[in-house]
């Protein structure tokens, strides 16, 4: 791409006399004066001297903003059958008039511009060729050429013959027709791939490139012909409106691609103005203030390059690696309008390079843009790559960190032990209780693991021992937290933080952690919920009783049975309750339960294992936050509820 630009940068800067005829500018050959109020008339021009007229310096003639009209003297000797064109090289000169003679000395006028329609002799694409008088004989001959509008005029001028314009044309429309190319792929690959990926940072890039590229080459390169005469006219009324849409919508992906809010706050404001200027300029241009619109898009768009520049070296400088080549397109396309905004300025000569300098750079930088997205999309999959590989390696060490979590719990358990060995005869009843339910399945979960040849065990007979091993765990975590509840009541005393919450959603998600169970059992749920209470208690302790109901009423419920939960509010409080069938044969002792002991551990329908320590943690937390604990029995259901205070 270096070397193309080279190339170009060579062959436009090319100068040419009037009398070669080929596809050059011929600026330096041509003598041009001022009609500040656009009043004059061709008689008025042509009776005035050559003093007058000042003798173009460069290629291409640059008037700037101006509001004024422009009259261009252009001398040369016409050759005998030779047909010649006058071409204006640029797209967006408002109103041209050429003013010549036929081979008999009679007068001819064109005229042309973007807000004219299509008239005959003169083609209009992205640019105006007028067909030039076949001259009968070799003579000198003038032709007078009047130009007018309301922004900035620069008048690329050729004379050629109908082979130099073939040939001219043709390296030039090779360079558009490239970057042409390359603004329509990354407008439909970066589509697909918001699409594919349905991550919004490629679509603000797409509308980037779709506004972006709908200004450059329908306005600054004149492609807008192709719509026909009254749509090329309407886009020509309202250029600036493209350029406002770019502005902005680079200003949201320039955020989005940047978490401006996380890694450069303080450029958030900046953007802000910046955006508050290309909505000034939408209505600025939408109004018709054409003048006014071109003074302001030159300003906006050298701003938002070099903001959008620091913005993305801020970000790299925090920590944002994917902003490099970001850093490197913003570099490339303040530099890019900065050079053509000092040659718009005069500041240095305006040629072919200059002329194609915008769309050639906006297009290089849409396209490192589109290589920064595929960085960003890169480190993204690095990064989730690293989170796969760190679950994989848990994954991989989950016996390891299983086995020394059971031997954690274990010593906890013995220093529990030695420190209540001098309690009353319900710890030691306890005590002995958990010294059996709990040692032995971890004793036989150790006795598979230690086995010395895995391999003389089927896969079959490793799945039956392991399902056996699986219930009995189950029951060993949570007599374990019954457990260091219940000691930690016993050692330091209970303490009781009571806030007011809902109950309802506590429940909820507790039960949420037991539906893979109910659903394994087939057990059928059933909710009443006449009112969604506030209650003021220790949510912690609530929860621990929550668990312990829901975890008793699956434990005892057969399968295919029927679990009710009610939550009622009432007068005096909040009431809840667990109701489940129990088997006809279920030994209950309901004295002793509604008792101060603790229950005696009775198997679940599935061998389920319990010490019967919850349902003693329940009563005494219950208590402890000012409620009612109430157990009864009617036929085959058992139920279990409390009550507890609102909400003052």
């Amino acid at each position: 791409m270096t070397t193309l630009f080279l190339l170009f940068f060579a062959v436009c800067c090319r100068g040419q006399s009037a009398n070669d005829f080929s596809y050059q500018n011929i600026g330096k050959e041509l003598h041009y004066l001022e009609d500040k109020t656009a009043t004059m008339s061709l008689d008025d021009v042509k009776n005035l001297s050559d003093a007058s007229f000042t003798r173009g310096s460069h290629d291409i003639l640059n008037f700037g903003n101006t509001a004024s009209a422009w009259w261009i003297k252009i001398s040369y000797t016409a050759q005998q059958d030779l047909p010649l064109y006058l071409i204006i090289d640029a797209p967006n000169i408002e109103y041209i008039d050429a003013y010549a003679t036929d081979n008999k000395g009679r007068a001819v006028v064109f005229k042309t511009g973007c807000l004219r329609t299509t008239q005959p002799d003169v083609f209009v694409r992205n640019n105006f060729m007028i067909d030039l008088p076949v001259d009968s004989k070799i003579e000198k001959k003038t032709i007078y050429l009047r130009l007018k509008t309301n922004n900035i005029l620069l008048a690329p001028i050729k004379l050629a013959t109908a082979e130099s314009v073939i040939n001219g044309q043709e390296f030039k429309h090779g360079i558009e027709y490239i970057y042409i190319g390359l603004l329509i792929g990354l407008l439909l690959f970066n589509l697909f791939l918001f699409v594919s990926v349905r991550d919004i940072t490629y679509l603000y890039y797409v509308l980037y490139v779709l506004t972006l590229s709908s200004y450059l080459l329908i306005y600054i390169r004149g492609y807008g012909f192709i719509f026909g005469d009254e749509l090329r006219i309407f886009l020509n009324q309202y250029p600036h409106v493209l350029l406002s849409f770019s502005v902005i919508t680079s200003l949201v992906f320039c955020n989005r691609f940047l978490h401006l809010k996380r890694r450069a706050p303080k450029m958030l404001g900046i953007f802000y103005v910046i955006g508050g200027a290309g909505i000034i300029l939408f209505f600025v241009s939408a109004l018709g203030f054409k003048h006014t619109a071109t003074v302001i898009a030159q300003l906006l768009t050298v701003t938002v390059a070099v903001v959008a520049w620091i913005a993305g070296v801020i970000a790299y400088r925090n920590g944002h690696r994917p902003a490099k080549y970001y850093i490197l397109a913003w570099f490339f396309i303040w530099v890019t309008v900065a050079i053509v905004t000092l040659s718009l300025g005069g500041v240095i000569p305006s040629n072919e390079f200059t002329i194609q300098l915008v769309p050639i750079g906006s297009t290089l930088e849409l396209l490192l843009l589109s290589f920064a997205l595929g960085d960003r999309y890169k480190t993204i999959i690095r990064a989730e790559q690293k989170v796969r590989d760190e679950n994989l390696f848990l994954v991989r060490t989950q016996n390891q960190r299983l086995e020394e979590k059971v031997d954690e719990r274990t010593l906890q358990l013995n220093s529990t032990i030695k420190q209540l060995e001098s309690s009353n005869a319900v710890k030691n009843r306890l005590f002995s209780i958990i010294a059996h339910d709990l040692r032995s399945p971890l004793n036989s979960l150790l006795g598979i693991l230690s086995l010395s040849d895995m391999q003389l065990l089927t896969p079959q007979e490793l799945q039956e021992l392991l399902e056996e091993n699986k219930k009995t765990i189950k029951s060993v975590n949570n007599t374990l937290d019954n457990l260091l509840y219940w000691a930690q009541s016993q050692m330091d005393g209970l303490v009781t933080r009571k806030d007011s919450f809902e109950l309802k959603p506590v429940f909820d998600e507790l039960l949420l952690l037991y539906l893979p169970l109910i659903k394994q059992k087939g057990i059928h749920l059933e909710q009443l919920v006449t009112d969604n209470g506030v209650i003021t208690a220790d949510r912690n302790q609530i929860s621990l009783v929550l668990r312990n109901l829901i975890d008793n009423a699956i434990k005892f419920t057969p399968s295919d049975g029927r679990i009710w939960f009610t939550l009622q509010a009432i007068s005096e409080g909040v009431r809840f309750s667990v109701e489940n069938e129990a088997e006809g044969h279920l030994d209950i002792d309901m004295d002793r339960m509604n008792g101060n002991e603790m229950a005696i551990a009775t198997p679940g329908t599935r061998n389920e294992q319990g010490v019967g320590l919850g349902l003693l943690l329940c009563k005494e937390y219950i208590k402890n936050n000012g409620g009612t604990f109430l157990i009864d029995r009617k036929e085959n259901r058992v139920r279990f509820s409390f009550l507890l205070p609102s909400k003052h």
